[in-house]
C-alpha cells in the first residue's frame, strides 16, 4: 500500500471527480485560439520552428488528449461497447456537425469571393460536410481568399485522430484490455518504438501544407508514415497514457516534488528545443509521459473555476469555433496587431461556445442521461452552478471520470 496520497486518492476525495479538469479544458481550448493567432494574422507557421514558443504548439494537445484518455476510461470500464459508442457519438459528432453547417451555409456564403450562384454549385462546398465524418477539407470555395491563411478551420485535422481513438478504445472495450493496463502502456511503447525505428532507418513525415497524417490521398493517410513521424503521432499516446494513468491512478503518487520534475523536464525541452533530434517520436518518448503526469495532477487538483464560463462547458465550442471566428476577425480588421485580434476574436468565440453549449451540447445531455453519470451530474441544476463540479469532454471529446469504478 502506497504511504501518501495518490492521484487516485485524490479523486476519491473529490467523490469521483477531478475538479481541475474544468479548468484545464478550458485553459487548454484557450491556448489553441492563442496559437493560432499568429497563424491567422500571418499566414506563416514559424511559431512552431521558434525557440520556446514551439513547446506550447507539442504540449497542449498531448495534454488535451491525455486529459481525453483520462477521462473516458472510466465510462469505457462501466458501459457496453454500444452504449460508450452511443455516447461518444452523442457529445461529439451534433455540436461538430452544426459548426460545419454552419460554416457551410452561413459563414461561407458572407465571406466568399465568388459569385453566390458559382459557391452553391461547387462541389468544394458540399465535399465541406465530409469533415463531419473525420474525412477533412479545410477550404471552401473562395473562402478567406484574401486572408494569409487559407484554411476555414484549421483544427479539425484532430478529428480523425479523435475517432481513432475511439476506435481504439473500441478494441480496449471488446478485448478487456482496460482490466489490463500493461497492455494499454505497451500499445504506446509499440506506437513510439514504431516511429522511433522509422525515423533511425531515414523515414521522414510527408511533407505537405497541410497537417501531417491528414493531408494527401486516402492511400497516403493510411499507408503513409506520417501517423507515426507527423505532429498527429502523439495524439494517440498522450490518449493511452491518459488511460493507462488512470487505470494505475491508485499506484500513481500525487506529489508535488515529481510535478517539479516533470514541469523541469518539460522546461529544459523547450529551452533546448527546437532541434534536429527533437523527433516527433523522441518526444513522446521523454515528454509526453512528464505532460500526461502534469496534466492528471493538475486536473485532479483544486484549480478554480473561471467566472466567465461558471454556467457550463464551453471549451468544446472554443475548440470548434475558435479558428473559423479569428478568421472573420483577419477580414474584419486585417491591420490590427495580432493581441487586438486576438482578443476581439476570444470576446466572439466565447459567445458562439455558449451558443453551442446552451443550444447544442447541454440539450444532448438530456438524451444521453440514461447511461451516461456524467450527464446525469450535469443536469443536476445548472443553478447550482456554483458548487457544481462537472466534467464534460475534452475540445474534442471526453467523458466521465470516477474513480471508484475501476476493475
Amino acid at each position: 500500500m502506497m504511504l501518501g496520497h495518490t492521484i487516485g486518492s485524490m479523486l476519491d476525495r473529490q467523490k469521483g471527480f477531478g475538479p481541475g479538469f474544468d479548468f484545464l479544458r478550458i485553459a487548454l481550448a484557450i491556448s489553441v485560439v492563442a496559437a493560432h493567432a499568429p497563424y491567422v494574422a500571418s499566414g506563416s507557421g514559424d511559431g512552431e520552428q521558434a525557440w520556446i514558443s514551439w513547446f506550447p504548439h507539442y504540449a497542449i494537445l498531448v495534454m488535451f488528449f491525455a486529459l481525453s484518455g483520462f477521462l473516458i476510461a472510466a465510462s469505457g470500464l462501466r458501459l457496453s461497447l454500444k452504449e460508450f459508442l452511443t455516447n461518444r457519438g452523442m457529445r461529439i459528432i451534433p455540436a461538430l456537425a452544426v459548426e460545419i453547417v454552419l460554416s457551410a451555409l452561413i459563414l461561407g456564403p458572407i465571406f466568399t469571393a465568388l459569385p453566390l450562384s458559382d459557391y452553391f454549385t461547387n462541389f468544394g462546398t458540399y465535399k465541406y460536410f465530409t469533415n463531419i465524418i473525420g474525412l477533412v477539407n479545410y477550404v471552401l470555395p473562395g473562402v478567406f481568399s484574401g486572408n494569409p491563411a487559407p484554411e476555414v478551420n484549421s483544427s479539425l485535422w484532430t478529428v480523425p485522430f479523435e475517432y481513432g481513438c475511439y476506435a481504439l478504445m473500441t478494441v480496449f472495450i471488446l478485448f478487456g484490455l482496460l482490466r489490463k493496463p500493461p497492455l494499454i502502456v505497451l500499445g504506446a511503447l509499440v506506437l513510439v518504438g514504431i516511429g522511433l525505428a522509422l525515423a533511425l532507418t531515414g523515414h521522414s513525415a510527408q511533407s505537405s501544407q497541410l497537417p501531417a497524417g491528414v493531408a494527401g490521398t486516402l492511400h497516403d493517410r493510411i499507408f503513409s508514415t506520417a501517423p507515426f513521424l507527423g505532429r498527429g503521432a502523439k495524439l494517440p499516446v498522450a490518449f493511452m497514457l491518459g488511460i493507462a494513468i488512470y487505470l494505475y491512478r491508485d499506484r500513481i503518487p500525487y506529489n508535488g516534488w515529481l510535478l517539479a520534475a516533470c514541469c523541469a523536464l518539460c522546461a529544459g525541452a523547450a529551452l533546448l528545443g527546437p532541434a534536429d533530434w527533437m523527433s516527433q517520436p523522441v518526444l513522446n518518448l521523454l515528454i509526453a509521459p512528464a505532460l500526461v503526469y502534469i496534466t492528471a495532477y493538475l486536473g485532479v487538483s483544486k484549480l478554480p473555476r473561471l467566472p466567465l464560463v461558471s454556467r457550463g462547458d464551453y471549451s468544446y465550442g472554443i475548440y470548434l469555433y475558435g479558428f473559423p471566428v479569428q478568421q472573420v476577425v483577419r477580414v474584419w480588421l486585417p491591420h490590427a496587431p495580432v493581441i487586438v485580434q486576438f482578443a476581439i476574436a476570444l470576446l466572439l468565440i466565447t459567445l458562439f461556445a455558449a451558443f453551442s453549449w446552451h443550444w447544442i451540447e447541454k440539450p444532448i445531455l438530456k438524451l444521453r442521461s440514461r447511461f451516461s453519470f456524467v450527464a446525469r451530474q450535469r443536469l443536476a441544476p445548472d443553478d447550482a452552478a456554483g458548487t457544481r463540479q462537472d466534467i464534460a469532454p475534452l475540445a474534442v471529446a471526453a467523458n466521465a471520470v470516477r474513480s471508484r469504478q475501476s476493475s
